[in-house]
Formats: structure tokens, C-alpha cells, sequence
């Protein structure tokens, strides 16, 4: 009976079911939770994974990892328990505190362009900054990706790490991730020379623009930023701007409109003290 196997020969199970319909890098976080996560659990038979047991190790995972990562756990375990006994479990996870991204003001934006004016990571910056595309997809661009004569780039494809840490390319993440984003002239112009000395838009090793934006942050006293943030300020800077959902959705390659609002879009401190003062007057103006 399934329901007699263990958690651990039901997730391998389900891996080799799945295999070739889950991206490589689903692969690669599956594989980590059953090797580092639940591990009284993993020697369990499905059938006594019942709610008592399954909240008494959510609650023990909480106390180790972050909300983000017990609620990856969660979603495995039950997938996989459905699979395979039809079961669903209802417990309660911790609560999901999303992480504060530092966000840059226009001053900051002007120093941060200058500052990687000519360095080898700048392409992957810009892009990330200019158009709001992940590392991953920045990873998987090529030459002919970049249209030179109307000065678009095709964004189609991601290279991400599979279950043995080897870089293969893939899908893009979402349904919405196919898309074509004009490029500024200033960004423009890099591509090209990238082209012109048959060097890749990405020529550098995986971590090195993150460690480099973080040099330059400290040197110039700029809020820490990482290489997402750039995606995340790009998607702020559109709400800044009022660009309607709709375009920043296709921009950013969202499939969900929640997930931009509520994950990627935050409001600049400049435009939030704009709002405040705004606000701050019409009040003043109602009292005697």
C-alpha cells in the first residue's frame, strides 16, 4: 500500500514521477528538504503522518528556519501526502513577515549608474535595474536575444542550478515570462559593445554582481541591495511612475498581480514623504 511507504521513499517516489515536468531547480529544493528537513518524519510511514504529528514538526521547524522556508516544507509534505493517500492536512504555520527591501532614492540611483559605469558587472546590473529581469534570466540571454535595429531585448528562457548544482537553461519562471522590453539607449549601447567584443551580456561568475553591488553600497554609503532588489526597485519605480498594472505585469513578467503589489512593489521614501506632507497639509487645513 502507499500509504505504508515512508515520507522519504514517497518524496523520491515523487521526484521520479515528476521527472522532466518540474524545473531543475524544484528538483534541487525538493531534494534539500528531504535530506535536511523532517527528518523524524522522513523514517514515517505516511499512514501515521496525521495532523497531531504534522503540527508538532511544523512547530519544530519554526524554531529553526524562517516562515518562507517551513512554509516550502508544508507545501511538499503535502503534496506529496496527497499523491499518494488522498490525504490534506489543516495545520497552522508561523506567520510570514516579508523582508524589508531597501529601496533608492533618485540621488542614490544617479551614484549607484556612475558607480558601475565601465565595470564588469554592470550589464547585469543595469538589466536588472533598468528592465527588471531576475538573474536567472539575465544568465540565459544571448546575442541574438538583443535586437540591435529596434532596441529590444527578448527575454524567453532562465538558467538555473539543477540538483547537482550544474547550471542548465529552462523555461522562463511563469506563463507571463516570455516577453520582449525596449531598451534604453544607455543600455543599449553596453549590449551592443558586449556583442561587438563577443563577450557575453553575463561574463562574469553567478555571485559576482550581488558581491560587487555590495562593495559599491558600502563604499559610496548606499542601503545594502542585492541583486533582486534591483528587480524590486524596478517594479517600484513603475508604481512611482504610475505605470498601470496591466504593462507593469507584462514588464516584469508577472503572472499574478498579487505577487507584484504585495511582494515587489514598494513605495519610494521620497514619494512616501511627498504622500505624508500632502496629507499632513489637508489636514492642517480642515482645523481652526
Amino acid at each position: 500500500m502507499a500509504s505504508k511507504k515512508s515520507l522519504k521513499e514517497a518524496i523520491d517516489k515523487y521526484l521520479a514521477i515528476k521527472d522532466g515536468v518540474l524545473s531543475p531547480s524544484t528538483i534541487r529544493n525538493y531534494t534539500a528538504i528531504r535530506d535536511n528537513h523532517l527528518q523524524p518524519e522522513m523514517k514515517m510511514e505516511l499512514r501515521k503522518l496525521n495532523n497531531n504529528v504534522i503540527q508538532s514538526a511544523i512547530n519544530r521547524e519554526a524554531k529553526e528556519y524562517s516562515a518562507k522556508t517551513v512554509e516550502n516544507v508544508y507545501r511538499l509534505l503535502t503534496t506529496v501526502l496527497n499523491q499518494f493517500t488522498g490525504a490534506t492536512p489543516n495545520v497552522h504555520l508561523p506567520q510570514r513577515i516579508e523582508k524589508e527591501h531597501n529601496m533608492l532614492n533618485e540621488a542614490q540611483l544617479k551614484i549607484l549608474i556612475k558607480a558601475i559605469d565601465g565595470d564588469k558587472s554592470e550589464v547585469p546590473l543595469l538589466l536588472a535595474l533598468f528592465l527588471g529581469l531576475r538573474r536567472s534570466e539575465i544568465m540565459a540571454l544571448e546575442h541574438s536575444d538583443f535586437d540591435s535595429k529596434t532596441s529590444t531585448l527578448s527575454v524567453t528562457k532562465a538558467k538555473v542550478p539543477d540538483k547537482d548544482g550544474n547550471f542548465v537553461v529552462k523555461g522562463p519562471k511563469s506563463r507571463k515570462g516570455r516577453r520582449k522590453l525596449p531598451v534604453p539607449p544607455y543600455l543599449a549601447k553596453r549590449l551592443k559593445a558586449c556583442i561587438d567584443r563577443n563577450e557575453p551580456f553575463f561574463n562574469v561568475a553567478p555571485e559576482r554582481p550581488y558581491k560587487r553591488l555590495q562593495q559599491i553600497c558600502e563604499k559610496y554609503g548606499l542601503p545594502k541591495m542585492t541583486l533582486h532588489d534591483l528587480r524590486h526597485q524596478n517594479a517600484s519605480i513603475m508604481l512611482y511612475l504610475g505605470v498601470p498594472d496591466k504593462y507593469a505585469m507584462e514588464r516584469g513578467g508577472w503572472s499574478s498581480n498579487s505577487t507584484m503589489k504585495n511582494i515587489y512593489q514598494h513605495t519610494m521614501s521620497e514619494a512616501r514623504l511627498q504622500t505624508d506632507a500632502t496629507m499632513n497639509n489637508y489636514f492642517s487645513s480642515l482645523v481652526p
